[in-house]
């Protein structure tokens, strides 16, 4: 019973976090704790106001992972998504993905692309398949990996991504832990062209070129994190992404003249594990 409560309550509070942030253009805070069978918590840091901006805003992100004892199945929250691993397995993971993406409106900073249509939030649904190896002796130390499709269900951009993730972990002491993941991001033509693309009408609003971005490889992400252990339930955690924006991602006119191919993404966190 204290385990449900526990995680309806982070439940209640991932949605306060989400709806809170309104318009805004929060991605991921890059803080996320996978070597811990049952644990949340919230981060806090700096993001890009929009993919590919080069200015920056505060924003809060939830993170969670929650294992069935004795069990493989698991629930993880990694900022917006939500993945759940349905089968028993001692290493093979497959499960749905759910994942909520913000828009772009003219709350931006960048005082030309703000002129551009906006761009709601939308929901996104699919499916990941992938890997996780866990020492027998030290299950802090392990290694996941994992394909993970996701397809507009909101009708926004009605496209698709698709990311391949690596991430790996060691104690470095008894109180430290070190992370150290990748990723790279596939996305087709309909969120290429919503998301990077400049229309005649937008061209006329902003003086931007006219660019119509094809599919393509999006972007490609390495990202260290380090977690001290304050005691067997409380735990600070703290990392940063380095997200560097690739293909017609990168010669958009919205990232190539008005905001930036490198993106940074940090902020740290505080987590609870039982």
């Amino acid at each position: 019973m204290k385990n449900i409560k526990l995680f309806v309550t982070f439940g209640l509070l991932t949605m306060i976090i989400i709806f809170s942030q309104g318009k805004g253009h929060c991605q991921d805070m890059n803080i996320v704790i996978d070597n811990m069978p049952r644990v949340i918590g919230v981060g806090i840091g700096m993001v890009p106001d929009y993919e590919g901006s080069d200015d920056y805003m505060f924003g809060a992100a939830p993170f969670a992972r929650f294992q069935l004892e004795g069990h493989q199945q698991y629930i993880i929250v990694r900022a917006y998504e939500i993945q759940v691993n349905l089968i028993d397995h001692p290493w093979l993971r497959i499960g749905p993905s759910l994942n909520y993406r913000f828009g772009r409106d003219d709350s931006v900073e960048d005082s030309v692309v703000k002129k551009m249509k906006e761009i709601d939030g939308t929901f996104e649904a699919g499916g990941f398949a992938g890997v996780e190896f866990v020492d027998d002796q030290n299950p802090r130390k392990r290694f996941l990996a994992d394909v993970d499709f996701l397809t507009d269900i909101g009708d926004e951009h009605n496209g698709y991504t698709i990311t391949g993730n690596a991430r790996f972990w060691y104690p470095i002491s008894k109180m430290f832990d070190f992370g150290l993941g990748c990723a790279i991001v596939y996305a087709s033509d309909n969120y290429m062209s919503t998301y990077f693309g400049v229309d005649k009408q937008d061209s006329l609003r902003t003086g931007l070129p006219v660019f119509d971005a094809d599919s393509g490889v999006k972007d490609f992400r390495l990202n260290p994190v380090v977690v001290m252990h304050l005691n067997l339930n409380w735990h600070l955690a703290a990392g940063f992404q380095y997200r560097r924006m690739l293909s017609d991602a990168d010669d958009s006119p919205v990232v190539d003249i008005r905001g930036s191919s490198n993106q940074w993404l940090g902020g740290i966190g505080l987590a609870y594990s039982w």
